[in-house]
């Protein structure tokens, strides 16, 4: 009878501490693909489209949630979790180049309207960034890389790691400012330039994520939630709406504006009172949002092979749409391989 209470609060206990972000993560997803496939002329829907810096907030959640690992040293996790990576960053790859250049001998026309090279597809695995249509990929790639890089210096270093990323994270920043990152970088291809300048980009986003995670900053402020909610709602409006931070040269979003954006949100969703949504809804957002992974990688290719052949034009319905057939197909798929490795490329 004991186990069974004790099992009932760790349930209610995971519902409440995880579904903020489990909706949070399911609304990044959805504007991702809005982002990506909305080809309408809508001013209100293209408005929401922008400024929200979806990649970035997952970086955050990603890295907020490793901490715990790194800080472990368990080799046999941080296994797992580059295999979680690997697997959707290399295959998705493999099967978009395959799928494109079948259709194009076959038709003669494709997505890209053109055969896709070895190179392009090589370049896209080794730096990520190589086939356009794929560029949503480099979010996997620098996970990978930042997540190896992180730990061996946690490794090397113990407990003095996060430290020097925090000094690191610094650097990043004066390098963005003062444009030494486009001046330096720009004589590289644009492949190259675009995937340094997205590392450069996002280690400072892992680096307060760790940084938050490690003192436990969600607990901190879970006294005075609503105090909490309603500061930093006003401070992300104002972050959106006003231009406060300096225009960077040469990058799609980095700086400090999608770093406060991704933390506003993440404090302001993980501290959201559910308590008075039903807990079957928070469950099946929960079960939703498990296939987070594959809705993002293949939402692209959805969008390319099943629904820009109908129309040109893609509406907001029509976003509805790919996401709702791209999470039938990771939720397929998910059990068909759910007893080997291929699972990883659909959660």
């Amino acid at each position: 009878m004991q186990s069974i209470v004790l099992n009932k609060r760790k349930k209610e206990k995971n519902i409440q501490r995880n579904q903020g972000i489990d909706i949070l993560r399911m609304l990044l997803c959805f504007r991702i693909v809005l982002l990506h496939c909305y080809t309408s002329k809508d001013r209100f829907i293209n408005k929401l489209r922008r400024n929200l810096y979806q990649v970035t907030c997952f970086f955050f959640i990603s890295f907020i949630y490793l901490y715990p690992t790194l800080s472990s040293r368990n080799i046999e996790k941080m296994k797992l979790r580059l295999e979680r990576l690997s697997i959707p960053y290399i295959i998705y790859p493999i099967t978009f180049w395959i799928i494109e250049n079948l259709m194009f001998l076959l038709f003669k026309f494709n997505r890209l309207n053109r055969f896709l090279t070895f190179t392009e597809l090589k370049s896209h695995i080794t730096i990520g960034r190589g086939i356009s249509d794929l560029s949503i990929l480099w979010f996997l790639f620098h996970l990978q890389i930042i997540t190896i890089f992180f730990f061996i210096f946690s490794l090397l270093l113990k407990k003095h790691f996060l430290l020097v990323f925090q000094t690191f994270c610094l650097l990043c920043y004066q390098m963005q400012y003062t444009g030494i990152n486009y001046n330096f970088f720009n004589q590289y291809t644009n492949n190259v330039f675009t995937s340094i300048g997205n590392f450069i980009e996002t280690v400072p986003v892992a680096t307060l994520a760790f940084s938050l995670s490690k003192i436990n900053f969600i607990k901190m402020i879970s006294n005075e939630k609503m105090k909490i909610i309603f500061f930093f709602s006003f401070f992300f409006y104002f972050i959106c709406e006003y231009n406060i931070f300096h225009q960077i040269k040469g990058m799609a979003s980095p700086g400090l504006k999608p770093l406060s954006i991704s933390f506003l949100l993440f404090s302001i969703f993980s501290l959201l009172p559910l308590n008075f949504i039903n807990s079957k809804i928070l469950i099946a957002i929960g079960q939703m949002t498990k296939y987070t992974m594959g809705i993002y990688c293949m939402h692209r290719m959805v969008n390319s092979n099943l629904i820009y052949y109908f129309g040109k034009t893609v509406t907001f319905f029509g976003c509805i749409t790919i996401y709702i057939i791209c999470y039938f197909i990771s939720f397929i798929g998910f059990h068909i391989f759910s007893k080997n490795k291929l699972r990883f490329l659909f959660i």
